[in-house]
């Protein structure tokens, strides 16, 4: 099944880069390829045995002189972040049905077989290539499609995330010699294997060399304070499906990785390290804050608002209790589906006003209802409103880090986090949606603007505007539906992570009292 995630997208994008020059074939291929995926992850998450352990296992050798091997499987862990990849994929297309060149839908496929990888591989040598291979595609996304400065912005994004891959090679190489070595067992860079033997890990020289390697890489990926600064010129200069995917999923690789690979593998240093990354989970929730209030881009502030979204991932997981376990996975999963839900109406809007440019958007609302209404609900979600899926992962991540009297300090400065973003947020729906109509003396366009800005938007104006399509509603849709579902019945998704967490953390109490797995 697993096999057929990654195969699926990656036959289709060979179809859709061969197809008409029109990109039909491409947008139709793209289109029924990440549906297919959907489903067929969908009905894998319902059917996973809520029992816990890896699910879906597929373990075939690569090369196996060297120890490398095609090791696949799922968990409550990564299968929300399988599904979540098909969904946005699916909508990311859909969003961007104008778009005429099939190599545009064929790269977005391409990405969705690799991050499907990503999250599936429990080979260390194969989940490094998976993740090499998403860089790939989003840096064509962003330097061919993106604006002004894109290929700034995507210069930006491959090295600093090519300075992390570097890291984190030579920390899984120094890993895995390492405990082939002290364990005397033939070279691997097999997960499980590796687990059993973690008791042995704290014990190599340079283990803490080998920690900060490792998670280095994931932290650019969060991304997070000091190592966030690709983000905003990434999101800011890429395409509307370009920011979906890359706020929706491809943060999540950083998170993820975290847990999955840092917490399983070194869970010592995680407790030696855990003051170190509790300031810096702190500083990003309330820098990224501040920043984002600073914004007058529209879209930049809302890409602001992700590096103080993560902030609280990060705290959610350092603090080693299941609660913020819990609380960092379910953030993940709600920040997908509402930060890409924001990008989606912003690049709506944008389209439309030809500006990004808060100051010169206002009644937004009264002019496209539709639009209006979605982007309300996406910005209200955006801030942790009670009722969406936001609340419920910001609250159990920080109540998860309270109840460490290690990370209990930062929840409580953290809070300050949550008043900052509801002013921020507050006064985009004020400005843009709301607003204050234009005096007397407004003129309907600015003529001291560049000629990419366009009209302060007038109520009376409202009719030069047209609303979402269908094909626009049909995107927003799915993620605003699930951001809801999700506040309001967390039980769609909190058995699925507690089944696997909790496994997680048993490692760390069992390397905590010097005992073998």
């Amino acid at each position: 099944m697993i096999t057929l995630l990654i195969l699926i997208p990656a036959i289709a994008a060979l179809i859709a880069a061969a197809g008409d020059n029109k990109a039909q074939l491409a947008k139709r291929v793209a289109v029924a390829a990440s549906l297919v995926c959907t489903i067929i992850s969908g009905a894998m998450y319902l059917g996973l045995n809520l029992d816990g352990g890896l699910q879906f296992l597929e373990k075939v050798p690569w090369m196996p002189q060297v120890g490398v091997s095609y090791f696949v499987a799922l968990d409550g862990i990564s299968l929300p972040f399988v599904v979540l990849t098909s969904l946005l994929t699916l909508v990311s297309v859909l969003a961007s049905w104008d778009e005429e060149k099939k190599s545009f839908f064929a790269l977005f496929l391409v990405m969705q077989s690799a991050l499907t990888g990503v999250f599936a591989s429990l080979d260390l040598i194969l989940f490094f290539v998976f993740w090499e291979v998403v860089l790939i595609p989003m840096f064509f996304i962003i330097g061919v499609w993106g604006y002004e400065n894109r290929r700034y912005a995507a210069v930006k994004f491959v090295i600093f995330s090519l300075t992390g891959s570097v890291l984190m090679l030579v920390g899984i190489l120094a890993l895995a010699f390492g405990i082939s070595s002290s364990a005397n067992i033939p070279l691997t860079f097999d997960y499980s294997i590796l687990r059993d033997h973690v008791s042995l890990v704290s014990s190599l020289p340079g283990v803490g060399l080998m920690f900060w390697g490792i998670i280095v890489a994931f932290l650019i990926k969060l991304p997070a304070f000091p190592v966030h600064t690709w983000l905003p010129h990434a999101h800011t200069e890429a395409p509307t499906a370009g920011s979906i995917m890359l706020a929706g999923v491809m943060l999540k690789m950083g998170g993820y990785g975290i847990l999955r690979f840092n917490l399983g593998l070194f869970p010592q240093q995680m407790q030696d390290y855990q003051v170190a990354l509790s300031i810096l989970a702190t500083v990003g929730v309330i820098y990224g804050a501040y920043c984002a209030m600073a914004q007058k881009d529209l879209k930049r502030m809302v890409a602001y608002s992700s590096v103080n979204h993560m902030g609280y991932v990060l705290l959610g997981i350092v603090s080693l209790t299941p609660m913020g376990i819990h609380g960092a996975v379910y953030q993940m999963v709600a920040h997908g589906l509402i930060t890409g839900l924001m990008f989606m109406m912003v690049g709506f809007l944008s389209h439309r006003t030809h500006t990004r440019e808060i100051a010169k958007m206002t009644g937004m609302y009264a002019a496209m209802p539709m639009l209006g209404a979605i982007m309300w609900a996406a910005f209200l979600g955006g801030l942790g409103l009670p009722g969406m899926a936001g609340f419920i992962g910001e609250f159990t991540a920080l109540s998860g880090a309270v109840q460490n009297p290690v990370t209990a300090p930062y929840a409580y400065i953290s809070l300050l986090g949550i008043i900052i973003t509801a002013g921020f947020i507050l006064y985009a729906i004020q400005r843009v949606l709301l607003g204050r109509a234009p005096g007397s003396n407004d003129h309907a366009h600015d003529d001291h603007a560049p000629s990419s800005s366009v009209t302060i938007v007038k109520h009376e104006a409202s009719h030069a505007f047209h609303d979402l399509s269908f094909l626009e509603i049909a995107a927003a849709a799915p993620l605003l539906v699930l951001a809801i579902v999700l506040g309001l019945y967390p039980n769609a998704l909190s058995p699925w992570i507690d089944s696997s967490a909790q496994a997680l953390l048993n490692t760390v109490k069992v390397v905590a009292l010097g005992v073998s797995r």
